[in-house]
């Protein structure tokens, strides 16, 4: 077995930061199927949320990375994005025992809910990094 060294260790960071993106839109996302459903009525545990968004997004990310991944065609990859949220709306309509008009409309409200809160996370680390780049660039000045 080779001693890969400081690569081994920066790969080993990036699958552990991949591992940790994910795990936070899937909180996010949980999140946002939580509070739509309390939106439109719906008495849901936050852990039954957690367990039916983490299927829903299983299933749809398998549909839409093979529809993309397999021509790399346009109008191929939004028929899977399509599909994946079909799939995503059955889940939830049989899972939280709803009918199809409210898995609907919880299904659109979470979406919204999603990205405002996607929103609000990039624009706070985009301050952050700001920040930190005029820190870190505080002590140069330009040449005469």
């Amino acid at each position: 077995m080779s001693n890969l060294g400081p690569l081994a260790s920066i790969l080993a960071l990036g699958i552990l930061g991949i591992i940790l993106i994910l795990i936070v839109v899937w909180v996010i996302s949980s999140i946002a199927v939580y509070l739509s459903a309390k939106i439109i009525g719906i008495k849901v545990p936050f852990l039954r949320a957690l367990v039916v968004t983490l299927l829903a997004d299983i299933v749809s990310f398998i549909i839409v990375s093979a529809s993309f991944l397999s021509t790399f065609d346009l109008v191929i990859s939004i028929i899977g994005l399509i599909i994946g949220f079909l799939i995503s709306l059955v889940i939830y309509k049989y899972l939280f025992n709803i009918d199809w008009t409210k898995a609907f409309i919880m299904l659109i409200i979470a979406g919204v809910i999603f990205l405002g809160i996607m929103a609000v996370l990039l624009l706070i680390l985009a301050v952050l990094g700001y920040l930190a780049l005029g820190i870190l660039f505080s002590g140069l000045s330009a040449a005469p």
